[in-house]
């Protein structure tokens, strides 16, 4: 079965369902503030949107000090100013 193949298969109700739950389960990931977001939520995002799933995480086996590098790059990165454009958000660099 090829990828996305499910969706070829779908009548149209369904796909606006699968399409509903989609844009669901992505606001309740946006709406995540601060420290409720982590990288798991992510992969529980993927795994429950995607038909293939994902592999599962194993041991996370990153040092301590790269762990918060990455961390504190992430933080940064969220800092970005956002402004309403049209209707569309755009992102400032």
């Amino acid at each position: 079965m090829k990828l996305d193949d499910d969706i070829k298969n779908m009548s149209f109700e369904q796909r606006g369902k699968a399409l509903q739950r989609a844009r669901n389960l992505v606001r309740t990931h946006k709406n995540k503030k601060n420290n409720a977001r982590c990288w798991i939520n992510d992969l529980n995002l993927y795994d429950k949107l995607l038909p293939e799933g994902i592999e599962k995480p194993g041991k996370m086996d990153l040092s301590l000090d790269i762990l918060l590098e990455n961390c504190k790059k992430y933080i940064e990165g969220q800092k970005c100013k956002v402004k309403k454009y049209n209707g569309t958000k755009k992102h400032e660099d």
